[in-house]
């Protein structure tokens, strides 16, 4: 009995040594920069009559955006960098299953919040004609000024009220649906001063998380040595109650 389960740890050993010495054991995938056809760019206020003022530079290796909001109150004011990871009309979403967090190396300045806005092909509500209806998850990252480099679970991006109320969507209605990522998009944050200028450098967006392949097979092959190690105790207790059962000679 003692040496079948001697047995056991060390092939358990020998796979978890295997799964740790992968090289592709984490899923990466990156927002910025740009691959698989993603596009970026950014927007503004002013088709809609607004006077919010925006630049933008993209090269290989960083993203700069600056924006003002409109200073005129009466009017809503809006600016923001949008990346379309869907390839456009092709529609092929990224898979973010696995991811288990976002990562930002950016620089700062003239604001302390932006918004991170994830939207997500929801096959219940959307309607890709209508880009509003892609299932929106959304966090407040807190930022300084300067070079910064910052990490944020994705679960705690939440679906807000107001997109359930915007798009008349039930409530009951709540997969994320990670499966199908669409577009990323950075907003300012809820108190950004009207007619202040902020700027923000972009050097790279990051979702990672644990590989689904390598991690789904480890734990296959862990279940399948518990089931071993289980039913061999069970086959041993049994052998023992019927020895104690039988009739001394």
């Amino acid at each position: 009995m003692a040496k079948t389960y001697i047995i056991i740890v060390a092939i358990a050993a020998v796979i978890l040594g295997v799964y740790f010495a992968l090289p592709n054991r984490h899923f990466v995938d990156s927002v910025f920069p740009l691959h698989d056809g993603a596009s970026v760019f950014e927007y503004d206020d002013k088709a809609d009559g607004g006077s919010s003022e925006v630049t933008f530079a993209l090269t290989d290796s960083s993203a700069s955006f600056s924006c003002m909001l409109g200073a005129d109150t009466a009017k809503s004011a809006w600016c923001g960098l949008l990346l379309d990871l869907s390839q456009g009309e092709k529609a092929e979403y990224r898979n973010w299953t696995f991811v288990d967090s976002l990562i930002f190396e950016l620089e700062s300045s003239g604001t302390d919040e932006i918004l991170v806005k994830v939207w997500t092909f929801d096959p219940d509500v959307t309607d890709i004609s209508k880009p509003r209806t892609f299932r929106l998850l959304m966090k407040e990252i807190p930022l300084t000024k300067g070079r910064q480099r910052i990490a944020f679970p994705f679960e705690q991006f939440y679906t807000p009220d107001f997109w359930y109320d915007g798009e008349h969507v039930d409530r009951t209605l709540n997969r994320r649906h990670q499966e199908t990522v669409a577009r990323v998009e950075i907003a300012p944050g809820w108190n950004q001063p009207r007619g202040k200028k902020f700027s923000l450098k972009f050097y790279s967006i990051t979702a990672k998380g644990v590989s689904n392949f390598a991690f789904g097979v480890v734990m296959f092959l862990m279940l399948g040595l518990m089931i071993v190690a289980i039913g061999r105790t069970h086959s041993y207790n049994k052998e023992n109650e019927n020895k104690k059962a039988e009739p001394k000679a």
